[in-house]
């Protein structure tokens, strides 16, 4: 009897060893929020970049190489939705627009 309980318990502490090392690698599988790879589409390296989240936040940084691919990488504070003004959306979009255009 103290066998088989013993059995059972080595087989359910390799499993659950088993799901906690998975679980991790299934986190990193792909990303489903696209609006970071979306932002830099048609950018270049290094080009000014924003994208807003689910919430309406505002994520503002520059376009890096991940994943063979441009991502816009956040490296300035984020804007909460209600915070967001027409001047931080436009210098975006100017700086994008002459960075595309080699005037930056």
């Amino acid at each position: 009897m103290i066998k088989a309980h013993l059995k059972l318990l080595n087989t359910m502490a390799i499993l659950v060893t088993l799901c906690l090392t998975c679980l991790p690698a299934l986190a990193h599988e792909e990303h489903v929020f696209k609006a970071p790879w979306n932002a830099c589409a048609d950018a270049v390296k290094t080009q000014q970049c924003s994208y807003t989240n689910v919430n309406g936040d505002l994520l503002k940084g520059t376009c890096r190489v991940f994943n063979e691919a441009l991502m816009c990488v956040r490296n300035q504070p984020i804007i909460a939705a209600e915070n967001v003004t027409l001047k931080d959306v436009t210098e975006i979009t100017v700086s994008a627009s002459l960075d595309k255009h080699g005037g930056h």
